[in-house]
């Protein structure tokens, strides 16, 4: 699964070709293409939900500036909001409505393709190609009923602890051991 290039989408389900025009028509990842913009989340892997937004992860060092840019660019948006969390590391996500999405730009002063986002997605994407159809619908079931990706997922793997840590454990496995993890669960296609 190539995230660098968005050009997978336009042939996609009818979420992701609505995303793809949506993302194209916003310029977002050229404009914003200095941090290293991945499309992260549920669309990519085609199992988004009505309520998913488009999570867009950026390598930023400097908050201020990532803020002043996006400001000046899509600032007068609807519902445009700067939010600064502390997680592992200090991190800016800024929201904002673009119909028919909402637009999550997640901003950590980390390379994109290492930060969790990215990483959870490469893991339930491995899982998602060897996963049967049911293993899918499920996890649009749970997430409908609220549950957020991770927790669905390994909810339904059976995954003891933090959900988020333990999908990223998964990324050590082989695709013989995730394959035996789906068929202990009667997952596997």
């Amino acid at each position: 699964m190539d995230c660098t290039d968005l050009s997978y989408l336009k042939n996609g389900n009818p979420r992701q070709q609505s995303a793809y025009q949506t993302l194209v028509r916003l310029n977002i990842f050229s404009y914003l293409s200095k941090y290293r913009p991945l499309l992260t989340g549920t669309v990519p892997l085609g199992i988004d939900i009505e309520s998913s937004d488009l999570d867009i992860s950026c390598e930023v060092y400097e908050h201020r500036s990532f803020i002043q840019q996006v400001g000046s660019r899509y600032g007068d948006l609807s519902e445009f909001a700067v939010e600064s969390t502390n997680t592992a590391y200090h991190s800016i996500i800024i929201r904002f409505y673009y119909q028919p999405w909402v637009i999550e730009l997640f901003g950590q002063p980390l390379p994109t393709m290492q930060q969790h986002a990215y990483r959870h997605m490469m893991v339930e994407h491995q899982i998602l190609q060897l996963a049967s159809a049911n293993f899918c619908r499920k996890v649009r079931e749970l997430k409908q009923q609220g549950i957020k990706t991770e927790p669905a997922f390994a909810q339904l793997l059976n995954l003891s602890g933090n959900p988020y840590r333990a999908m990223l454990s998964l990324e050590k496995f082989s695709e013989q051991q995730l394959s035996h993890l789906l068929t202990n669960r009667g997952y596997l296609k």
